[in-house]
């Protein structure tokens, strides 16, 4: 779990350090942190009951997320209505990291 934590720190880091050399370019750097999205790559383990409950549990939505969760909000953030929005991290986990 350490090296999870040291690896998005350091994305974090690079994001905020982008949108500093990229803003008087006109560039903007933003990142999505998502929880747990029903995809195909995480079919596998949903089909698992246990598994299912035990991360709705963990969040204070009571449902995982979906792509489109995740989709909305990515356009949101390459369209013009987002152009004061620089160096930030957006977390879609159904409150989860709130626990």
């Amino acid at each position: 779990m350490l090296a999870h934590a040291t690896a998005k720190g350091a994305i974090l880091a690079m994001t905020r350090q982008l949108a500093a050399e990229g803003a008087p370019h006109g560039i903007r750097a933003v990142t999505i942190s998502p929880g747990i999205i029903e995809t195909p790559g995480t079919t596998a383990q949903l089909t698992d009951p246990a598994v299912r409950t035990a991360l709705i549990a963990q969040n204070l939505l009571p449902r995982l997320g979906l792509p489109e969760d995740v989709v909305g909000l990515a356009a949101f953030l390459a369209s013009d209505d987002a152009a004061y929005i620089t160096g930030a991290d957006f977390v879609v986990d159904g409150g989860m990291s709130a626990i």
